[in-house]
């Protein structure tokens, strides 16, 4: 057996989660542990550290109950029987979890999560700016008494919703699809409300981009107090005067706060035009208007096309709730499992845990092998990383077997791929989309065209003598001006 363990450890205490124990080390497993006060009083069959490892399981086996996922954590040990230690019952799994609580994974997951850009990421910087991004959704949780009390449930203007349902909110680093932070609550408690509880990971030198549900004075004003640039959309009924137009096109405006405050800001507005193609050309045109606020004021330094351009990397963290709903929890419908809402806030926990683990996997692949992390396919590394669990790897071993996963995921790096949709529709006819036809496609090729609103020429100022100057520029970056005369070189 490889000699990779603690003095003093217990057999259920060697128990590892494979790749994943690469992200949770037993030392860093039993820090938060020590610091949430879960420890046990004396040493028992399922003790902390090991509960731990089996609540991060649960989220990569989510179709297996309790006692499968116990033994993929143990199939793999040759020494479990002649220790005589036999896996626990699932009652006795449940009043381990409830032991533990939801302090430890909520520790494990502060520990864990964070930005990985760097520099040289591809995407994760504009302009000397870490582009980062809000985004929330709703996830269902089982239908008891207590969950239905602490988290409340949807309506649709008939009847309540099924399940109650958490509301989670997560800051993103757009480049690299990493986890900086995130909050949840119950159904009734709003987006703006759980974005004023991440603003503590902002900074200067960031760049948060929002849709349309987060824009207000009192949440702009304090995002803005981080030292953090902006760049949010607007929904249509957002009212935006016109206090100055600027030489570019784009304007200058206001957000109003209480006592006459008020909070200046740029609007750069524009369309995307969708061209939905199939095989005769062109078959149906859709165009959706955007309105853009910023706290970058200066056209000169940040054009409006790029502007324009950037906030669709914004849609990176949507794909993050589609990797954890789809991916990592095994579908639209599927609910958590737990009962009680401390252990809802503990399954929660090692959601993100587990899902910022897997992105570790990903961008160290992506960077072995020079590619953009989103070339590194979630599903696949999800998958490698279940097949891993349970392993009696030594260090030496570990290593070795990352190295070997890496290689087989940048072999099947995911190829970028034109522009495609699907219709939102259902082969169910009871929902409230339309039904799909026999022989619809399931995607079809789009080619979007962004169009810019911008005042005319004759009601701009005259754009300043010198604009090169004024341009943000990455640190040791050449200017703009000067990249491109370096290309047409």
């Amino acid at each position: 057996m490889p000699k990779d363990h603690i003095a003093g450890e217990t057999y259920p205490e060697r128990i590892r989660m494979g790749l994943l124990s690469r992200t949770f080390t037993p030392e860093l497993v039993d820090f938060v542990v020590d610091e949430a006060g879960a420890r046990e009083e004396r040493t028992k069959s399922l003790p902390a550290r090991l509960m731990v490892y089996f609540v991060l399981t649960m989220w990569l086996f989510t179709g297996s109950g309790y006692g499968l996922v116990l033994r993929e954590l143990v199939e793999h040990w040759p020494r479990r029987a002649a220790e005589g230690w036999r896996p626990a019952r699932t009652g006795s799994l449940t009043e381990a979890r409830q032991r533990l609580g939801p302090g430890p994974l909520r520790l494990l997951f502060d520990r864990v999560a964070g930005v990985s850009g760097s520099a040289a990421t591809p995407g994760a910087f504009w302009c000397g700016l870490r582009l980062t991004s809000l985004d929330g959704s709703l996830f269902d949780v089982p239908a008891s008494k207590a969950n239905a009390a602490a988290y409340g449930r949807s309506a649709n203007g008939h009847r309540p919703g099924p399940f109650p349902q958490v509301r989670l909110l997560a800051l993103v680093e757009c480049g690299t699809k990493a986890m900086i932070g995130a909050a949840f609550d119950s159904f009734a408690v709003g987006e703006r409300t759980l974005a004023r509880r991440l603003l503590v990971h902002l900074r200067a030198g960031m760049l948060l981009m929002a849709d349309r549900g987060f824009p207000a004075f009192v949440l702009w004003q304090a995002a803005t107090r981080t030292g953090a640039q902006l760049l949010w959309r607007c929904s249509d009924s957002f009212t935006l005067p016109v206090d100055r137009v600027l030489h570019d096109g784009t304007y200058l405006s206001h957000l109003n706060g209480p006592h006459g405050k008020r909070i200046t800001v740029r609007v750069v507005e524009y369309t995307v035009t969708t061209s939905t193609l199939d095989e005769s050309g062109v078959s149906e045109e859709t165009s959706e208007l955007f309105c853009l606020i910023t706290t970058l004021l200066e056209p000169q330094a940040v054009p409006a096309a790029e502007l324009a351009e950037l906030y669709t990397s914004r849609w990176t963290s949507e794909t993050i709730f589609k990797h954890i709903k789809i991916e990592q929890r095994g579908g639209r419908t599927a609910t958590l499992r737990s009962n009680s809402p401390a252990m809802v806030e503990q399954e929660l926990w090692a959601m993100l845990c587990v899902y910022q683990a897997i992105h570790h996997l990903t961008v160290e692949t992506a960077t072995h092998a020079q590619l953009p992390v989103s070339h590194i396919s979630f599903k696949q590394t999800l998958a490698a990383a279940r097949r891993s669990v349970g392993a009696d790897f030594s260090p030496r071993q570990l290593a070795a077997k990352a190295r070997d996963v890496q290689d087989d995921l940048a072999r099947e790096a995911v190829k970028p791929r034109p522009g495609r949709a699907a219709p939102r529709a259902t082969k169910r006819s009871t929902a409230g989309y339309r039904t799909v036809k026999p022989d619809e496609p399931a995607t079809t090729r789009v080619i979007h065209t962004v169009g810019l609103r911008l005042f005319p020429e004759e009601r701009r100022p005259a754009p300043p003598a010198d604009t090169t100057s004024q341009r943000i520029t990455p640190p040791g970056m050449p200017s703009p001006r000067r990249r491109e005369m370096a290309t047409a070189a």
